[in-house]
């Protein structure tokens, strides 16, 4: 395995994420998990949410959904799961939106674009973790 720093993307003002990864890139494929751990208030810049870079691009053209799990700590002392997507039309860079069950709408996917930190009595950070496989560009 080897180690990176995964970033989040689509910051809004001050990234208060620190990042870390494993992965392995064997015979074209990816297979990783990268953590993000929310330790100052940081916001999305846009309704989109989040993303997280990724070390290796995928394969341009390629739609890639992985497994999402957002630990809300004392934020929201609850734990939520969802999904991590790279679109068709993206260019491998980056895993594009994160999303986790939302509680209204049926609790349909909703984009994570708000982290706690250390605002609001939060005392621990929220952590999301992604992991899957996909193939390399």
């Amino acid at each position: 395995m080897t180690s990176w720093t995964p970033k989040l993307t689509n910051v809004k003002g001050t990234d208060g994420t620190s990042g870390s990864g494993q992965y392995v890139n064997a015979n074209g494929a990816v297979t990783f998990t990268a953590m993000v751990v929310a330790k100052k208030e940081t916001t999305a810049a846009t309704g989109d949410g989040f993303g997280v870079t990724l070390l290796v691009p995928a394969k341009p053209g390629s739609r890639i959904v992985f497994k999402l799990e957002l630990d809300g700590r004392d934020a929201d002392n609850g734990k939520w799961t969802g999904e991590a997507l790279i679109y068709a039309g993206s260019d491998g860079t980056a895993i594009d939106r994160l999303r986790v069950t939302g509680t209204s709408n049926g609790a349909a996917l909703q984009n994570v674009g708000h982290f706690y930190g250390d605002v609001e009595g939060a005392v621990n950070a929220e952590i999301i973790t992604v992991s899957g496989s996909y193939v390399a560009a």
